[in-house]
């Protein structure tokens, strides 16, 4: 064409021109001959395409469809199949014959269909001799599987997408019937359309009414792919990706999930319109049936994704599975890494490189490696851009593009890459209008024609990797799951009411799963996990979700955050992939399933692969026996951590664990018993948990007297776990750091063995107190221990009954720093000059809480008195509590 040369010798010009300006006019002139140029071939290509199909042809074609269908099952000794298919292909032959003029034409055919009706014959006979010989037994499920009742209720849940039922794909699918006397009709109804197809839509038409041959694969090639006015870029740069794999490494990708496919598996026409369509999909690979309509516009155009091969039909068909599995073609879009990983089940990793994490170089390694060794398919997507750097540098704004090819080459590292449009290209370095960088050299080393790129938008351009990382926002890799010699999958249940919405203190609910690693040799071993939600409406993902892989756990479950070997970013993509190499040896690892804010229940799919054996399996929530106490902080009793002298106050429970088998033979030593006990509260309270060996109220505690703990004050939440608990009674101490905070809590309590709680009742309860606040004065009534000759001028109190009463006495220091070492005792009268002690609170000791008498019974007809004292005469303040079940009389000895 006359611009095009036009064009040429513009460019020429621009090669030996040193002005600036000049220069700028003629790249100005050269984009506008090209211009002219494409559009001039745009309208040849407008082209009509021959008229479809007559009646006669249309029948013709679909009798042989069905002809041929049925000499395969007749190969396969399905008898009953093929008798229904001969008998369909006759018919179908018959209302041919009857649109022949041909006298001569019409004959032969219905000899063709007197040999087809003695062949359905034969096998009629066949069938019933094969019946007798071998009687029809139940119809046995050979599809052979490993999983639960919970996971296959899991996908039968996820079976229902967008009010529709998409059955998990069998084996046996691939036999599905695909012949019917009448044009197929999906009972599911026409999808719905998006609002760009409604203003322009002419009908629905099949194929045979818009083309006159149609066919479902004439020639696989990225390049002839095209989006219309579908809002799927992401889908169609995955179908052009797939196309060019399948044309470089000559092996059925796409092409694969496409039925009914001939004898050597490779998708054909159906001209009775049924296709099916096996995606990945909410776990599990699904079957997709449509019909061949189609929507064209006012003026008989797809508005489809269809190819330039102006017959070909897979593109369309295969769209048309997937936006009804999305719900129509008013798809609101998704991103690549998702449309492969259900077009082909390749793992789906998302590179977002606009990211502080990412490292250019290693991810400019992995790319290249990877799709040139068939590896890995390549997309890439913008984000939001500026309207004037769209406008100068041809990029579409939160668009996907196609990688077809990566290079590097003298010195440079290049992407072949192609907007699904198949047009609007990329202007900046290494585009069709760089001069620059085109050295005839690097043309001739990668076979580019810049001349043609010109003359031709075809959406297909170079890019350096440099621009590509600086101007578009993410990379997507899918990559082939074969790599990957060991496989695990498992589907799994979240329900909302599983722990708290937010697991920012406590992950204990969350889904968790044991993953142990043995890499022998000194070289480490690559590991992939893969969480695929499942999704069941076409709704905006707000659902923000990640994985987290802590080592070195024992496979056990993770209930704080902490710091993980691995921890997970939180998006809103339906796939997260977590990639890690295990080192040499044994490695046990935890995996947490963890989500920003949960607000319902989600199911979800977790793959693993390896390079090398693994064990993974889910880590069980609680244990055989488990309670839920609800309990309270009040003003009497929230008495904070043990540096208070009130943390006696502090709600306290009675644990009683059983042995494992009752017998009086049974040595309960040997019982290795798992429990847990958890705390929640309030997450501005800093909360903690104590066990002790007692099953009785506790005052005070150090750490050798510790059964367990749960360490220290965390907020909102904490536990402790052991693993080796013996059956016994113990204490449980739940306190707040800070004492005075008053809410509500939950104490939960698991245990591998049966067991039982009871709450213990606060110091006092039932008891009448009387309150004593006391000093020692220095000189006076600061008279230190019974070693000191004045131990009797301690404080003294004189304590008379008229019943016999219940009493115990508790003394605190008050006002003295640091605390001494302190004593209670009670003594009898026996004369005015003889008395004998009948309780102590033991040897002296300074703990904050003070010291408590045990229980003692004193009579009416009795005289006692208690002595409080210090271990060294110093002088302070104390106060005494003194509990009795009857009134007493008090009175301070003075001497």
């Amino acid at each position: 064409m006359l611009y095009t040369e036009v064009a040429q010798i513009f460019l020429s010009c621009i090669e030996n021109e040193t002005n600036l300006n000049r220069i700028q006019q003629l790249r100005t002139k050269v984009v506008e001959y090209i211009s002219r140029a494409e559009y001039l071939k745009s309208q040849k290509d407008l082209v009509p395409a021959k008229q479809p199909k007559s009646l006669l042809e249309n029948l013709m074609e679909q009798a042989m469809f069905t002809f041929d269908q049925a000499l395969n099952e007749d190969e396969k000794n399905n008898y009953e199949e093929a008798i229904y298919l001969y008998t369909l292909a006759a018919e179908t032959y018959l209302k041919a014959s009857q649109e022949m003029k041909n006298g001569d034409d019409s004959n032969n055919l219905k000899q063709k269909i007197s040999n087809i009706i003695d062949r359905a014959e034969q096998l009629k006979i066949l069938q019933s001799t094969v019946k007798d010989k071998n009687p029809q037994k139940s119809t046995i499920n050979t599809n052979s599987t490993d999983l639960t009742p919970q996971e296959l209720e899991i996908l039968r849940i996820s079976s229902y997408v967008n009010n529709q039922k998409y059955l998990p794909w069998l084996s046996m699918d691939i036999y599905e019937r695909f012949s019917f006397p009448n044009l197929y009709i999906d009972p599911d109804g026409l999808l719905e359309l998006s609002l760009e197809q409604k203003v322009q839509f002419g009908g629905w038409k099949r194929p045979s009414q818009i083309m006159s041959d149609p066919q479902m694969i004439y020639y696989i090639s990225s390049n002839s792919i095209i989006q219309d006015i579908v809002t799927d870029c992401s889908f169609v740069a995955s179908l052009c990706v797939s196309s060019a794999y399948e044309k470089k490494f000559k092996k059925p990708l796409i092409t694969s999930c496409l039925y009914p496919q001939n004898k050597n598996g490779k998708p054909i026409y159906n001209p009775s319109g049924k296709y099916l369509i096996k995606l990945l999909f909410n776990g599990i690979h699904r079957k997709v049936i449509v019909d061949d309509l189609l929507p064209v516009s006012k003026n008989g155009k797809l508005m489809c994704t269809y190819t330039k091969n102006q017959n070909e039909l897979w593109a369309s068909i295969i769209e048309k599975a997937y936006m009804k599995l999305m719900g129509g073609y008013n798809f609101p879009g998704s991103n690549p890494g998702i449309d492969l990983y259900a077009l082909t089940g390749w793992i789906p990793e998302m590179i977002f490189n606009k990211d502080k994490t990412f490292n250019q170089e290693s991810t400019w390694k992995r790319i290249l490696n990877g799709l040139n060794y068939g590896d890995a398919l390549i997309t890439v997507s913008t984000g939001d851009l500026p309207p004037e750097t769209c406008e100068s540098l041809g990029l579409v704004p939160n668009h996907a593009y196609a990688v077809l090819d990566i290079k590097e080459i003298q010195g440079f590292r290049l992407l072949q890459v192609k907007n699904p449009w198949s047009h609007k290209r990329w202007r900046g370095p290494f585009s069709h209008l760089d001069n620059k960088n085109w050295t005839q050299s690097l043309k001739e080393a990668l076979n580019y024609d810049q001349l043609g790129a010109l003359q031709n938008d075809d959406g297909i351009f170079w890019i350096n990797y440099e621009s590509l990382c600086n101007f578009f926002d993410s990379i997507h890799i899918n990559w082939n799951p074969s790599l990957f010699k060991y496989r695990f999958v498992m589907h799994v249940a979240w329900p909302s009411y599983a722990g708290p919405k937010k697991d920012h203190y406590n992950m204990g609910n969350n889904p968790q799963f044991g993953l142990k690693v043995n890499v022998t040799g000194d070289q480490g071993a690559a590991v992939w996990l893969l969480l695929s939600k499942h999704i069941l409406k076409k709704e905006e993902n707000k659902d923000y979700i990640t994985l987290h892989l802590y080592d070195n756990t024992k496979c056990k479950r993770i209930y704080y955050p902490g710091k993980p070997l691995i921890p997970g970013v939180y998006i809103n993509s339906p796939h997260i992939l977590v990639r890690f190499n295990a080192p040499p040896g044994l490695t046990e690892y935890t995996v947490v399933v963890s989500q920003v804010e949960k607000k319902t229940s989600l199911n979800f799919t977790i793959r693993v692969y390896s390079v090398i054996p693994f064990e993974f399996f889910e880590i069980p929530r609680g244990n055989n026996f488990e309670k839920r106490i609800s309990g309270f902080w009040t003003k009497e009793n929230a008495g904070g951590n043990i540096s208070h002298p009130t943390f006696y106050r502090n709600p306290q429970y009675k644990l009683s664990i059983s042995p494992s088998i009752s017998s009086s033979a049974k040595d309960v030593s040997k019982d290795k018993i798992n429990i847990i006990i958890m705390l929640e509260a309030p997450k501005s309270f800093p909360v903690n948990i104590k066990l002790i060996k007692s099953g009785n109220r506790i005052s005070n505690c150090s750490s050798k007297d510790l059964t367990g703990s749960s360490n220290s004050y965390r907020h909102g939440f904490c536990y402790l776990e052991l693993d080796d608990i013996k059956p016994d009674d113990y204490t449980i101490i739940v306190s707040t750091f800070d004492p005075g905070l008053i809410s509500g809590f939950f104490l939960t309590v698991g245990c591998s063995n049966n067991f039982t709680t009871t709450v213990i009742p606060p110091e006092g309860e039932g008891y009448q107190k009387y309150v004593l606040p006391g000093d020692w004065i220095e000189g006076k009534s600061a008279m230190g221990c019974s070693l000191y000759k004045d131990y009797f001028k301690n404080p003294r109190y004189i304590i008379e009954a008229s019943y016999a009463t219940k009493l115990f006495i508790r003394m605190q220091i008050t006002k003295m720093n640091p605390i001494p070492a302190m004593n209670v005792s009670i003594f009898e009268r026996i004369s005015i000059s003889e008395s004998k002690e009948i309780m102590s609170s033991g040897p002296y000791t300074n703990i904050t809480q003070g010291v408590i008498t045990k229980e003692i019974l004193i009579y009416p007809d009795k005289e006692y008195f208690v002595v409080f004292s210090t271990w060294k005469p110093e002088p302070g303040q104390f106060v005494s509590f003194i509990y009795v079940d009857n009134p007493i009389k008090i009175k301070q000895i003075i001497d």
